[in-house]
């Protein structure tokens, strides 16, 4: 078992999701939210792992959403959570208005609670998934249910949320290192390593002095 700082994880978690194919936009957003899930002890690196693995190699546009009668849905068939995370954050107004955004079937769906605690103004919001409901306010984030780690939901929800919290437990905000296994993080830096630029001749010319500094 190794452990990260926050500003490790989010830098691990921007260059993966960059050499999974995101745009550099969706890869930083990615980061802020892996970052957020960790600081609270939630599921982050391991389940960016999954997911980036299971949507490596497919387009974007197949992931992104689409409104369909008022509920958005992926042309691929399953949302991906980080681009719908994206476009909450884009209609952050319209949930501070009293709108509610309802989706299809969308993969690791704790993946967008970030983007809702960060579409919080001065009203709670809330979010749920087929097995679990949170609340997240200026008060805290609270959760009801255990499939957190679900791999995918057949449907999302994202609105107003109650005047209060509900009766559920409370998430605090840790402190400290950020623990993550040794598979995990080979599989992140196995994707971030592609950002990377190979070799070449022509950078091996440029490296080095290009004279001798002995006069």
């Amino acid at each position: 078992m190794s452990a990260l700082s926050l500003n490790e994880t989010e830098a691990l978690a921007r260059k993966a999701a960059r050499g999974a194919g995101l745009p550099w936009g969706l890869a930083e957003e990615t980061g802020k939210a892996v970052r957020w899930l960790a600081l609270r002890r939630l599921p982050s690196l391991a389940l960016l792992a999954d997911h980036l693995e299971a949507n490596d190699g497919r387009a974007y546009a197949a992931l992104a959403p689409e409104d369909e009668a008022g509920v958005w849905r992926a042309p691929s068939g399953r949302l991906c959570p980080l681009v719908v995370g994206c476009a909450l954050l884009d209609r952050r107004h319209d949930l501070a208005g009293g709108r509610t955004v309802e989706t299809g079937p969308v993969a690791h769906p704790l993946l967008l609670l970030p983007a809702v605690a960060r579409a919080v103004d001065e009203a709670p919001l809330g979010l749920a998934w087929e097995g679990v409901e949170l609340w997240v306010g200026p008060e805290g984030l609270f959760v009801a249910g255990d499939a957190l780690t679900a791999a995918a939901s057949p449907w999302s929800r994202c609105g107003p949320a109650p005047a209060g919290p509900p009766s559920a437990r409370s998430l605090p905000v840790g402190d400290g290192p950020v623990p993550v296994d040794e598979a995990t993080l080979a599989r992140l830096a196995a994707l971030a390593l592609r950002t990377c630029v190979p070799a070449s001749e022509a950078s091996r010319k440029g490296a080095g002095a290009a004279s001798g500094d002995n006069d």
